[in-house]
């Protein structure tokens, strides 16, 4: 596979002050009448795809995205002709927000945005989404994480209200042997869902059970049957 390799080296403003970047740009091979030039940072992080097509004797591109990255090369904006994204981190380089924009008449508008938080071994513990709504960012709904629980709310516009929860069992060594899902029916949780899991001395799974709560009962998890036709 042969790609054409262009080097660039130009001068890049950096917190008000200037230095020498090399990037390289590689044309992927031509295929179907298309073809990807891509451009690399010297840390080689893709910061540009142009998409093209062969019209006419020459190539048109089609569409065009482009990428940012921090120090740590972690990607704090990404543009594309329908979105946009924006990154932030935390000192540990944990994703701390995203916020995404989708383009109407030719505008970039906010669309929805997540915050999120970690412990201190870098675990997410929780989520929170907002939509944009009437030029204000609104909650939507959060999650709350922990080894054990993992409990989703929903916004009523007052207050968080409970949603849905996964309850997770682990053995001594870590493994989860029980996962159970549940729904809020506005007074207590309802059973939902249930898988149980085997394993070895190794850690290997060894069975996989999945059932579902029919009001009283558990019973084996049943596929949806199409239905019979009509002659």
């Amino acid at each position: 596979m042969k790609r054409l390799i262009i080097s660039i080296c130009y001068l890049l403003l950096s917190g008000g002050a200037a230095f020498a970047q090399q990037e390289h740009t590689e044309i992927t091979p031509v295929y179907n009448g298309f073809r990807h030039v891509i451009t690399y940072d010297d840390r080689n992080n893709k910061i540009c795809d142009i998409e093209q097509e062969y019209l006419n004797n020459r190539w048109t591109t089609i569409e065009t995205e482009k990428t940012a990255y921090n120090t740590a090369n972690k990607a704090t904006w990404f543009i594309s002709p329908i979105w946009q994204n924006f990154f932030t981190y935390d000192a540990r380089n944990n994703l701390l927000t995203f916020t995404r924009q989708y383009k109407y008449d030719s505008v970039y508008v906010n669309t929805e945005r997540y915050f999120y938080t970690y412990d201190s071994n870098n675990t997410k513990t929780g989520e929170i989404i907002q939509h944009w709504t009437n030029s204000e960012w609104v909650n939507k709904s959060r999650t709350t994480i922990s080894p054990a629980l993992q409990l989703s709310q929903v916004w009523d516009s007052i207050q968080w209200v409970n949603s849905v929860q996964q309850t997770l069992t682990h053995d001594t060594r870590g493994n989860i042997i029980c996962q159970l899902s549940q729904r809020w029916d506005g007074k207590q949780w309802e059973n939902v869902e249930r898988w149980t899991y085997t394993f070895d001395a190794n850690n290997k799974q060894l069975t996989y059970v999945d059932e579902i709560w029919d009001g009283k009962k558990w019973g084996p998890w049943q596929p949806m049957r199409d239905p019979v036709p009509v002659k």
